[in-house]
């Protein structure tokens, strides 16, 4: 996949995520628990992804193969854990709109400190006056949509 079909597919992404908070909030209304509700969620995600599994069959990483792994690897599945419980418990309450824009800036605030340090082997980015101009004006978003 060239970059333009990367920046699609990011968009697509992103623009799917309004939509998932939307949905998972009136999971949890269905549910009326955070807990059960990001229960479907993985349930669902599980099924889904085991579908694509049995249809594109990749080669599948060796039991060794993880537990050699850096041991950060399996924190992704405990963050998405807590984000579904939060987007669960936070969407009815304060809207979508709000919701997406603080979950925004908490992913900008760590993707610059993260490019900051060239964290995990990823490329490093200093923190310029620039960046910060650009979160303060993502910050100055939220006051918006927080007062209108």
């Amino acid at each position: 996949m060239g970059n333009l079909g990367l920046l699609v597919f990011a968009l697509v992404a992103g623009a799917l995520v309004p939509l998932q908070l939307a949905f998972n909030g009136q999971l949890g209304g269905v549910t009326k628990n955070a807990f059960s509700a990001s229960l479907v969620v993985f349930l669902v995600g599980t099924v889904a992804l085991s579908a694509i599994l049995l249809v594109m069959r990749p080669q599948l990483p060796s039991l060794e193969q993880l537990l050699t792994a850096p041991k950060t690897i399996w924190l992704g599945g405990l963050i998405a854990t807590f984000y579904i419980i939060a987007v669960v418990t936070i969407t009815p309450r304060l809207g979508v709109g709000l919701t997406v824009s603080l979950i925004l800036v908490g992913q900008l605030c760590a993707g610059l400190l993260l490019d900051h340090l060239g964290a995990f082997g990823n490329p490093q980015h200093n923190f310029t006056l620039l960046r910060a101009a650009g979160l303060a004006m993502m910050i100055g978003g939220i006051v918006l949509i927080t007062k209108f």
